[in-house]
């Protein structure tokens, strides 16, 4: 029994072995997209997946190799509210200490964490499933490269529009929490919080079985080390835990020893739950930042349809299980955090998909047990038919996967060799412009603002470390807003003393004006005497402010 807690110096190698793969697999696209770069741009290393979000971590990293230790919310201009992260605080300080740039940062936290996570992924699967050390190993395998039924649904919702919305398409084609392979694929602090929900779940189920105190302390501190950085795993840590907790007590007639353990964890972790609770309430900003978060489940066909043949196969084994009453502690925790994490992502919460971290793994464990007892009624198949069968069905459940690690090369490829790419201009940037935002990072101050586009204004702060009126759609409060006054600015070459009034009392020192500037409209920065060019190439010009 004790050999199902501890990883052997057999699986050591194995873990070594499928870490170094993976990441060699994980950093190639990253690799192809630095050496297709020409000699005009400069290269961002910013993932495909959610690439806007990538400039908001490193403008965390810049803030700390300015000397930073709080961070502020550079797409933000409301306020200067600070507030604590300790993953990207350490991030900061590598990237300082090493004299790091942030894009380079961001990709060797990844490829430390990749060990870290994979292997709090074996040791929860591990733990809950049961037979040998092959069948563990092949679930675990199965993990890493499955995907739901995305590939197949796409081309019919490429019917009613050339390009579909998010929101109509399974979520394993586009969204990191659908499957190990996206999470892989995406920014370290999401590998950390992850690795960090199995292994909460791993130490607290063992502080119940084996009613250890030590073990549920652990769990607690995990969870504080979660929650410091990454507050939408509060609802799915607590919520499982908590029905885990009724229903084990109500089961073994246990409620003090399993509700202490319980609470024991809330104690430990409770001071980063009242520490986010305490910025909700006293900045309104981060509070409606928050409210304009959404993170929204799609309907539950698509639902179904993200998580594909796997969750069809865990639905089938938990009847199996109630039918047959085989209500273990282990089928027990599978059972709650499957369904418990169904019923919070559907809840009315506004962050539903955050709340799908690590959801993968009890759907993979009970349907790798109905692929078992499949695999033994087959047993009399010819070897090799059977090894057969096992590849075309490894190869399926792939598919998705395939499709979007091929569409990390087809986007940087296009982004280097065409125009009008979406996001184009956060993967590769035209040097001219990234030599204009490094005069700027030296040249502005903290109390500096700046005025651009969308597609600048979200690429500024993670370049430079300096603020801008309007970026982000998450981080810039009142985006709708402001978008609608950045665009009333540029739009005409008329009504200057509203446009002043407009710098003045919005505090905006700088304007950046570029070629998605001039898209906006017929403002004509050399006409006006309010503005004054301190900077200027062939791609771009930055006017200061006049302050008279």
């Amino acid at each position: 029994m004790q050999r199902i807690f501890k990883i052997l110096k057999n699986e050591k190698v194995f873990l070594i072995g499928v870490s170094l793969l993976i990441i060699f697999l994980v950093e190639l696209p990253f690799i192809y997209g630095y050496f297709i770069n020409d000699h005009r741009h400069y290269f961002t290393g910013l993932n495909t997946i959610a690439v806007i979000d990538g400039p908001v971590y490193l403008s965390y990293i810049e803030q700390v190799k300015a000397g930073h230790y709080l961070f502020e919310d550079l797409f933000n201009s409301n306020d200067n509210f600070q507030f604590f992260n300790p993953f990207w605080l350490l991030v900061g300080l590598v990237a300082r200490i090493f004299n790091l740039s942030g894009p380079l940062a961001l990709q060797l936290f990844r490829i430390i964490l990749i060990p870290f996570f994979l292997w709090a992924l074996f040791k929860i699967i591990k733990l809950f499933l049961p037979g040998n050390d092959w069948q563990k190993k092949t679930c675990f395998l199965l993990a890493l490269i499955y995907s739901g039924f995305g590939i197949f649904f796409l081309p019919l919702a490429y019917l009613n529009t050339l390009k579909p919305d998010l929101d109509k398409v399974p979520i394993d084609l586009w969204a990191y929490e659908s499957s190990i392979f996206m999470v892989l694929r995406y920014y370290p602090h999401v590998l950390l919080a992850i690795g960090l929900i199995f292994l909460i779940f791993y130490y607290f189920y063992l502080g119940i079985e084996k009613n250890s105190w030590p073990k549920a302390g652990l769990s607690g501190f995990l969870a504080l080390l979660l929650f410091s950085f990454h507050p939408f795993q509060i609802p799915l840590i607590y919520g499982v835990l908590l029905v885990f907790v009724l229903v084990m007590a109500f089961k073994n007639k246990k409620f003090w020893s399993y509700l202490g353990k319980y609470l024991l964890l809330l104690l430990i972790s409770g001071p980063a739950v009242f520490y986010y609770l305490d910025q909700l309430f006293i900045n309104q900003n981060i509070f409606l930042k928050a409210l304009q978060n959404n993170n929204l489940m799609p309907g539950f066909f698509l639902f179904v349809l993200s998580f594909g043949l796997a969750f069809l196969l865990a639905c089938y084994e938990l009847v199996i299980i109630i039918k047959k009453k085989n209500f273990s502690s282990a089928n027990i925790f599978l059972m709650v955090w499957f369904l418990t994490t169904i019923l919070l992502v559907y809840s009315p919460l506004n962050f539903q998909r955050r709340m799908l971290g690590g959801f993968i793994a009890p759907i993979i464990i009970l349907a790798f047990i109905v692929l078992l007892e499949i695999y033994k009624k087959i047993a009399d198949l010819p070897g090799n038919l059977k090894n057969f069968l096992a590849v075309i069905f490894f190869i399926f459940v792939s598919l998705t996967n395939l499709f979007i690690y091929n569409q990390d090369f087809k986007a940087y490829w296009q982004s280097i060799n065409y125009t009008e790419i979406e996001h184009q201009d956060l993967i590769y940037i035209d040097k001219d412009i990234k030599n204009a935002l490094a005069w700027y990072q030296k040249t502005a101050t903290p109390s500096d603002l700046i005025l651009t586009s969308y597609e600048r204004g979200n690429l500024i702060p993670g370049l430079t470390g300096q603020k801008v009126y309007w970026g982000h759609p998450i981080e810039t409060v009142g985006f709708r807003e402001k978008r609608q006054k950045v665009e009333a600015f540029f739009a005409a070459n008329n009504l200057d003393l509203e446009k002043i009034d407009f710098l003045k009392t919005n505090k905006i020192t700088y304007l950046f004006y570029s070629e998605f500037e001039k898209k906006l409209g017929d403002f004509d920065p050399t006409q006006k005497k309010y503005l004054r060019a301190v900077f200027q190439n062939s791609a771009v010009t930055i006017y200061k402010i006049n302050s008279r």
